[in-house]
């Protein structure tokens, strides 16, 4: 059987006994610190291991205390698993309560109720009652509570089987290919360099791999990987990893940075969520108001933020409302990753929330587009398709390859939902919205109608004039080149700098037309007479410049123009000449073509410019082949 690895991460309100219950777990006390031993209290973060029946458990202990709060967030960045630790003497408490709500917002919904010091009491049934009632219209309201004591060992396997009955019902963690590692420590060890350790999830990382750490946006190589004290040659997501990285230094790494791999180090200053309130703060507690300067805890880092409500001026307990979180110094974070939303003094936890665009756009805040785009993605946190499908109906088009990059989803599950998107159209190497793309090209189509009726003697709608339109409907984005193939493919041609309707025949205007005539005559010829005889007058050179833009004439050189029938008999002929004999002298051609040099060389040059063929020495050979 398979071993599968998790979070646990332990919860309650200070001397419940959570250090003590770890170390009676697992034999390992996690408290660390020598104040931690003078004081008899958690302040930071301490680490256990503990195996289950097909499970190991890396194990976070956090602190209890009010003051400490900031460090318990820190540590169930990434849980799977809580155990919500509640003394049977004390029973529930402000910091139990407050441990729950952080919990409920970082989408904690499975755990385990350890009723400590259950030697102190005569009966725990009155306790656990009380638990019971706590708890309810909470993630752990059908939660198993086991009453224990770390002193004598009373309930321990008790405990164990209940989380091991927890983890059983966890689904397994994803290989997304999108590792990231929150780093909660970060030491020195010689012969080893510095380590950082934190919780690794959205993928593995592996001995030897380049990464990307933010702060301070330098690549770094892994030259170790650890996890519970062993090492190993890689990483797996849901496990408690230890990484040695060289060319980094111990200053320059601070809790709360980002280790993932640097094409998905895109550190962001403005994140759009869904914020909720717990519907269990007190009636009275004070809204959650628009424009208040705030905490942001995400993964073990912590930054201050402005907070930007978009529907409304206050949040009060048990609401929900998208919001935008401006960030006074930039973070790393993915679409489904969970906040905790803290007061700027840190007195208080004021709500939770759920990243649903990790790189926000201050602009489109409160446009009705980005509105439906975020509600949609709020409704929907799993769904990938429609997840995709809201990205393009507000952008138009996105970069297939890049597409929710980085996000919580799987390639392989970004991969099918593009396949089975009704609503989107693969172009290239992009990915349009459908609706959009049809509005653009019955947009196109106007605008190339109308440049027909109003100068008929055009070639067509110069290109520039059509880029514009492109770039509004994409915002910004680069898909003229397959607007112009689509167009091409329904009706269209482009010529050089303009686009037309296959249909359409530029008219020479009255004042050129018999200018126009003559040398179209002049030029049905297969010797055409030098070009500075057509062009003799003003209105002959504007003729020849017109039929040169519409295509009716080939522009050779400044001495010599060609008609386009002509021109591509003459091309075809070099082209099958060459592709018998893989070579042909300036004198092999001229036979073949049947032309004077007057014409042949100018021709040949031009051949040469176009990309078909290619001078090597004396000789001719074809430079590519064509359709």
């Amino acid at each position: 059987m398979s071993i599968r690895h998790a979070i646990l991460a332990t919860a309650g309100h200070i001397d419940h006994g959570k250090s003590a219950l770890v170390t009676a777990l697992t034999g390992n006390d996690p408290d660390r610190l020598p104040e931690e031993k003078q004081r008899g209290i958690t302040i930071d973060l301490g680490f256990a291991h503990l195996e289950l029946p097909g499970h190991s458990l890396g194990i976070v202990d956090v602190p209890g205390h009010q003051d400490f709060v900031k460090n318990m967030v820190a540590g169930v960045g990434a849980v799977d698993l809580a155990l919500l630790v509640v003394a049977a003497d004390d029973g529930w408490m402000p910091q139990t309560e407050e441990h729950l709500q952080i919990l409920s917002y970082l989408g904690a919904t499975r755990g385990v109720i350890a009723l400590t010091k259950a030697d102190l009491v005569d009966d725990t049934t009155a306790r656990e009652t009380e638990i019971r009632q706590q708890l309810q219209h909470s993630p752990l309201a059908e939660a198993a509570i086991v009453p224990v004591s770390a002193h004598n060992g009373t309930g321990l396997d008790e405990l164990k089987t209940a989380l091991t009955t927890a983890a059983n019902a966890m689904p397994p963690h994803v290989d997304d290919g999108q590792p990231r590692l929150a780093a909660d420590r970060v030491f020195s060890l010689q012969g080893i360099g510095t380590v950082v350790t934190g919780t690794l999830t959205g993928g593995s990382l592996k001995q030897g791999k380049t990464i990307a750490a933010f702060p301070p946006g330098a690549n770094s190589r892994i030259r170790s990987v650890q996890s519970h004290h062993r090492g190993q040659n890689d990483a797996v997501p849901g496990t408690r990893t230890a990484l040695g990285l060289s060319e980094l230094s111990r200053d320059q790494l601070p809790r709360g940075a980002t280790i993932t791999l640097p094409e998905l180090a895109e550190p962001t200053e403005t994140i759009d969520v869904l914020l909720e309130r717990s519907p269990r703060l007190p009636a009275d507690c004070t809204p959650l108001r628009n424009d208040t300067r705030v905490r942001v805890h995400h993964g073990s880092g912590h930054w201050p933020a402005r907070l930007v409500l978009m529907e409304g001026k206050a949040l009060a307990g048990g609401e929900r409302q998208l919001a935008q979180l401006r960030l006074e110094q930039p973070a790393c974070v993915w679409p489904g990753d969970r906040l905790v939303i803290r007061n700027w003094p840190e007195s208080a936890t004021l709500a939770g929330g759920r990243v649903l665009n990790a790189q926000g756009d201050r602009k489109q805040l409160r446009t009705e587009a980005h509105r439906a785009f975020l509600q949609i993605r709020a409704e929907h946190p799993e769904d990938a398709g429609i997840w995709i499908a809201s990205q393009l109906a507000r952008d138009g088009a996105a970069r297939a390859d890049a597409l929710l990059r980085p996000s919580h989803f799987t390639k392989t599950q970004i991969e099918n939902a593009t396949k089975g998107l009704d609503s989107a159209t693969r172009l290239g190497d992009w990915l349009v919205d459908s609706q959009h793309w049809t509005a653009l090209r019955e947009t196109c189509a106007a605008l190339i109608d109308e440049e027909h009726r109003s100068h008929p003697e055009r070639p067509g709608l110069p290109l520039d004039q059509l880029r514009p339109h492109a770039e509004r409907a994409f915002n910004g984005r680069e898909v003229f080149e397959e607007l112009l193939a689509d167009l091409e493919q329904n009706g269209f041609k482009r010529h050089q700098t303009h686009i037309a309707n296959r249909t359409h025949q530029p008219a020479l205007p009255a004042h050129l037309r018999d200018a126009g005539e003559r040398i179209r005559a002049a030029l049905q010829s297969t010797d055409p007479p030098a070009r500075k005889t057509l062009t003799e007058s003003p209105t002959g050179r504007s003729a020849l410049q017109f039929l040169i833009d519409t295509g009716e004439v080939i522009d050779i050189n400044p001495e010599l123009a060609m008609g386009a029938p002509e021109f591509n008999r003459l091309r075809l002929i070099v082209k099958q000449h060459l592709r018998k004999h893989t070579q042909a002298t300036a004198s092999d051609l001229r036979k073949a073509m049947n032309v004077s040099r007057r014409i042949l060389i100018p021709v040949l040059e031009k051949l040469d410019r176009d990309g078909l063929t290619a001078r090597r020495g004396d000789v001719r050979v074809l430079r590519r082949e064509e359709d």
